[in-house]
C-alpha cells in the first residue's frame, strides 16, 4: 500500500514525478474490473480467460527474457447500482461488494486465471489513487464546477448526449443502449473532455489502437462530432455518497467511471509508475467509449503515455437470445464447471468465442465439441499411440525416425507440423485463439487420418517394428508439440499430456513446440490418463 501523502479532505496537493519509462518494458494486460451488483456470469469469465490465455501465451513465448509481467483485474465496488442493491437487500454497502467480489475472485482462482493483481476500488490505497489522480486533473486545469442538467441513464451510470436520446410515449431512451432515462439537474465538477477531441481523434487515426478493426468506426464517430460535451465527473453526495467524496468538496462524490478506470492506475502504483503504459486494455464492446475516449483523455491531461492496444470483444448469446436475468437465461459457470470440467469450459469460451462478434452459447454445441475434440480426436490419439495393445514396452522413440516410409499423409502432417507453432503463436499473439485452436485440431487430426491407415495395432511382428516405430515416432511427437501449443487455452489438460509422454517442466516453453525438440526418446509415464471423459447424455 501506498504511504498516505495526502490526507482525506482539506488538503494542499502533493505531487511526485512521474516516471514515465521502465526498462525493461514490462507486460501489462487488464481485464476490466468488474461491477460487483451482480454475481459474475458468463461474460466475465470470458473477459478473465482472453486475458489470461494472452498472459500464459506471452510467458510461454518469453520464457528467458526476465520480463516483468502484471495482469491485473479486480472489481468495481462504488456508485449508485451497489448503492441502490445494498438498500433493497437490506445490507451494508462493504457487506455486498465484499460478498461478491470474493464470488469474482473465487470462480477467476478455480477456473485457473493467473492474475498478479486484484484490484478493488473500495480498498484505501486505491481510493487514495483516486484522490491523487483528481488533484492532478484539478492542477492540470481539467475539472471545473458548474450547473449540470442532462439525460442520465442509471444502469450505463452516465448523462447520455442530446443527441443519443430518443422520446416513445412520453419516456426517454438511450438510443445506444435502450435504456430508460431520467432528466437529472445539479452541480458537477466536469471534465475539459472537448479539449482533447482532436488529440484523441490523432492517436486513433495514427496508432488504430482498438481491436479488431471493426469497432474503430464507432470510435470514430464519436469523436467527430464537433460540440462532443464536456464530461461529468461527479455526483451530489446527496444522490451517490457510496464513493469517493472529490477533494476539498465533502458535497460531491467522484463519478463512477473515473474512479473504475483510476484502478489501473492503482495497479502501477502511480504516481510512482512502476509499469507503465498498458501492453494491452482487454474490454467488452459495451464498455468501448470509456476506454477509447474517456480514458485516454484522461491520461493525456495526467501526462501519461497511452495504451498501446485496447482488444475489444463481443457479447455472448444463450441459446441466440441476449443474456438477461429478467429473461432467467444468465448462464451460471460454476454449473457449467460442475457438469464439463475447467478445462472442457475454457476450451468451448475459446474455441467459439470471436472478439468480432456475439458468440452463441448453447449447452447442446459445447457437448458435441468437447466430445468430438477433446476426447475423441486428442484424448483417441493419445490412448491410441500409449495403449499396451499398440505400444507394448511404452516406448516413445526419437524424432525423426531413423525408419521412414513413404506416405502423403505423413508429408502433409510434417509439412504442417513444420511452422505450427508460428502460425498458432502469431493467432494467440493476436487474441485469435479461436482459429489457433482449430490449426492445432487439424494436425491431430491428420495424426488420426496417419494412424487410420497405417493401423500400427497390426503391426505385430518382427519385420514390423521399424513401421511401427515410425507411426508412433510422428504421433507422439504431434501429442507433445500440440499439448505445448494448448498450454494457454486449457492448462491442466495440457499439463496432463505432456505429463504422459514425460515431458519435463523445463521443456515446454513454446520454442520447443518444434519437430525434434524433444530431449531424446523416453518413456510414457505408467498409469492410466483419461484427458477428457466423454460426456454422456
Amino acid at each position: 500500500i501506498l504511504p498516505r501523502l495526502l490526507p482525506l479532505i482539506h488538503h494542499s496537493p502533493v505531487f511526485l514525478p512521474v516516471r514515465r519509462f521502465c526498462s525493461p518494458s514490462p507486460y501489462m494486460i487488464t481485464t476490466p474490473i468488474f461491477y460487483v451488483n451482480s454475481s459474475p456470469h458468463l461474460g466475465h469469465l470470458y473477459s478473465s480467460l482472453l486475458a489470461d490465455a494472452h498472459c500464459r501465451y506471452t510467458r510461454l513465448s518469453s520464457p528467458q527474457t526476465g520480463q516483468k509481467v502484471i495482469f491485473s483485474t479486480g472489481t468495481d465496488e462504488h456508485g449508485l447500482k451497489v448503492q441502490q442493491a445494498a438498500i433493497r437487500e437490506g445490507v451494508e454497502p462493504e457487506k455486498l461488494v465484499g460478498e461478491v467480489s470474493a464470488k469474482f475472485r473465487t470462480l477467476f482462482d478455480l477456473c485457473g486465471v493467473e492474475y498478479t493483481d486484484y484490484a478493488r476500488t473500495s480498498l484505501e490505497e486505491h481510493k487514495e489513487v483516486v484522490r491523487k489522480v483528481w488533484d492532478k486533473l484539478e492542477m492540470e486545469g481539467g475539472l471545473y464546477k458548474t450547473e449540470y442538467g442532462g439525460w442520465y441513464s442509471v444502469q450505463e451510470e452516465a448523462f447520455v448526449p442530446p443527441t443519443q436520446v430518443e422520446e416513445k410515449n412520453g419516456l426517454h431512451y438511450s438510443t445506444e443502449t435502450g435504456q430508460q432515462l431520467e432528466w437529472a439537474e445539479e452541480m458537477n465538477w466536469m471534465f475539459r473532455l472537448s479539449k482533447y477531441r482532436e488529440k484523441l481523434l490523432s492517436w486513433h487515426e495514427e496508432f488504430s489502437p482498438v481491436h479488431p478493426a471493426q469497432f474503430r468506426g464507432q470510435v470514430h464517430s464519436w469523436l467527430s462530432d464537433p460540440d462532443m460535451p464536456d464530461l461529468s465527473v461527479s455526483r451530489p453526495s446527496s444522490r451517490l455518497y457510496w464513493g469517493v467524496a472529490v477533494p476539498r468538496d465533502m458535497e460531491q462524490t467522484i463519478y463512477v467511471w473515473v474512479d473504475a478506470l483510476a484502478s489501473y492506475l492503482t495497479v502501477s502504483q502511480y504516481p510512482h509508475m512502476m509499469a507503465w503504459p498498458p501492453t494491452v486494455q482487454v474490454l467488452g464492446k459495451d464498455i468501448l467509449k470509456f476506454h477509447s475516449v474517456y480514458w485516454p483523455a484522461i491520461l493525456m491531461c495526467l501526462d501519461l503515455p497511452l495504451p498501446k492496444k485496447l482488444l475489444v470483444h463481443s457479447h455472448w448469446t444463450v441459446d441466440q437470445v441476449k443474456m438477461s436475468k429478467s429473461i432467467g437465461n444468465v448462464v451460471d459457470p460454476h454449473a457449467l464447471i460442475d457438469k464439463y470440467t475447467v478445462d472442457g469450459l475454457r476450451y468451448f469460451l475459446l474455441r467459439e468465442g470471436v472478439p468480432h462478434s456475439d458468440g452463441n452459447f448453447s449447452e447442446t454445441s459445447l457437448v458435441q465439441v468437447l466430445n468430438l475434440e477433446l476426447a475423441d480426436t486428442l484424448g483417441n490419439l493419445l490412448n491410441r499411440s500409449t495403449s499396451k495393445g499398440v505400444n507394448k514396452n511404452q516406448y516413445i522413440p526419437p524424432y525423426p525416425s531413423p525408419h521412414q516410409f513413404h506416405s502423403p499423409t505423413y508429408t502433409d502432417l510434417v509439412s504442417q507440423l513444420g511452422d505450427l507453432s508460428q502460425r498458432v503463436g502469431d493467432l494467440y499473439n493476436s487474441f485469435h485463439f479461436y482459429q489457433g485452436i482449430v490449426q492445432v485440431m487439424a494436425v491431430v487430426r491428420l495424426t488420426n487420418q496417419l494412424v487410420q491407415e497405417q493401423e500400427p495395432w497390426k503391426l505385430k511382428g518382427e519385420e514390423d517394428k521399424p513401421r511401427l516405430e515410425w507411426v508412433l515416432s510422428i504421433t507422439l511427437e504431434t501429442l507433445r508439440i500440440s499439448g505445448i501449443l494448448l498450454q494457454p487455452v486449457v492448462p491442466g489438460l495440457a499439463g496432463m499430456l505432456l505429463d504422459k509422454l514425460s515431458v519435463g517442466e523445463g521443456e515446454r516453453a513454446w520454442d520447443r513446440a518444434e519437430l525434434g525438440r524433444r530431449n531424446g526418446a523416453g518413456k510414457v509415464m505408467e498409469g492410466k490418463t483419461v484427458l477428457f471423459n466423454k460426456i454422456r447424455q
